[in-house]
């Protein structure tokens, strides 16, 4: 079904419409003004009129596509301000139709809209999430799950090492949440300094400390009515963890200066590279905010385990060049530890130092594995007893009986061990 988002103030208009895409099997949103417009909930396309109490048309048109590139908007006009709508286009309208206007001409063009911003839409995530290529069986379980929780409002975390997406999958959240025509904003949590983590999260008011000559928003109301991306989630200090999972609590933020709070309606989606229980075990992230977190756990897993996806990624990377076959022997030989981003470093590093249209193995100058470790037994077994005894050793300060002791024989059978581990 069609989400469609009608902007009209005239009331025998706007209600005429209603009924007319109602009729059509449409999803219908009615506004007067562009204010309530830009408030309405995520739609496919919009459909106003130029002329409006306040902002006008054309400046609903660029709000919305500031917030949106792939929303289509259509704009209605009157016989005498088709110049007004040659400069709605110019800020990005898609189409524009003159009053009065027939039923099944703007039932079509509407419809016309909605498939154009659909394809829009596909061709900007199949261009946008490389990391994403979903081949492997591991990476497809990951896109269907993001899939299935993306219309969902409770709050996301993403683990994973450094390189596998992260960030990528907040956006393919966003993308197709409700909350897609609000704004997504990425914050680097390692990047904020402990002293200005109240400034930076909740804003300041005029006048609030030396400097802040000016109201200033913070990230959750810069991100109110859309998505908080909260990347490296586990540099934030002690401090800043309980003010967080406050704002979590409440859905309220204070800025600093100000006397009343505000209500803020986030989505939050946090990620981290750390194992967060470790860091709880440690007692250096809050227990209380983990679970806060934590509502709907993603792991994003490692290219070694997507060696379908890594051939995938490899390729488009190295488009228009090709890869030799050696070369992508030795792109699946390698272990990746800086996974999605080292491979795209790789790749356009070889396509910088290949002389033809194909990739080499040496283009790729990935380094030589080193020799596999000696696996007999007996002989790895017998090395690590030799270490035990010199550390006996050291720490019973050279007394013999004494290291015998810590290694938990008696001292009589020393030089029969050492004997055998040629330590005499």
């Amino acid at each position: 079904m069609i989400r469609l988002l009608i902007v009209e103030d005239e009331r025998y208009v706007l209600e005429s419409l209603v009924a007319l895409f109602e009729a059509e099997g449409f999803e219908v949103e009615a506004r007067a003004t562009a204010e309530e417009a830009l408030a309405a909930p995520a739609c496919d396309v919009v459909l106003t009129d130029l002329r409006l109490p306040g902002l006008s048309g054309t400046d609903l048109v660029v709000r919305l596509r500031e917030r949106d590139p792939s929303l289509p908007v259509l704009v209605l006009t009157g016989h005498g301000t088709i110049s007004h709508a040659v400069e709605a286009m110019r800020a990005g309208a898609l189409d524009f139709l003159t009053k009065p206007v027939e039923p099944d001409v703007i039932v079509e063009r509407v419809r016309k809209a909605s498939e154009r911003g659909a394809i829009e839409r596909e061709r900007n995530r199949l261009r946008g999430d490389p990391a994403l290529v979903a081949l492997s069986e591991a990476s497809r379980r990951v896109v269907a799950l993001l899939e299935q929780i993306a219309p969902e409002e409770a709050t996301v975390l993403l683990t994973g090492e450094s390189g596998t997406g992260k960030e990528l999958a907040a956006t393919f959240l966003h993308d197709r949440s409700e909350r897609r025509a609000g704004p997504l904003v990425k914050v680097n949590c390692a990047a904020v300094p402990e002293a200005l983590f109240e400034a930076e999260f909740f804003g300041h008011v005029a006048g609030a400390f030396t400097g802040a000559h000016a109201d200033r928003r913070g990230y959750f109301e810069e991100a109110d009515r859309g998505t908080l991306f909260l990347d490296e989630i586990g540099a934030l200090a002690p401090a800043g963890q309980a003010k967080l999972l406050r704002a979590l609590e409440t859905r309220e933020i204070r800025p600093v200066g100000g006397l009343k709070s505000r209500r803020v309606d986030v989505r939050i989606v946090a990620a981290t590279n750390e194992r967060l229980d470790e860091r709880i075990a440690e007692r250096s992230f809050r227990e209380d905010l983990y679970y806060r977190l934590a509502g709907l756990p993603v792991r994003m897993p490692p290219l070694r385990e997507r060696p379908e996806d890594l051939a995938a990624l490899a390729a488009r990377f190295a488009a228009p060049l090709r890869i030799a076959p050696e070369a992508q022997n030795a792109l699946l030989r390698h272990a990746w530890p800086g996974n999605v981003r080292e491979l795209r470093n790789v790749i356009e590093r070889a396509r910088l130092a290949a002389p033809s249209d194909v990739i080499t193995e040496a283009d790729l100058a990935l380094p030589v594995p080193g020799p596999l470790p000696d696996l007999d037994l007996r002989r790895r077994t017998a090395d690590f007893e030799r270490e035990l005894f010199r550390e006996a050793l050291r720490r019973a300060g050279g007394v013999k009986s004494e290291a015998a002791r810590l290694l938990g024989f008696h001292p009589s059978n020393w030089s029969y061990h050492a004997k055998r581990l040629g330590l005499q």
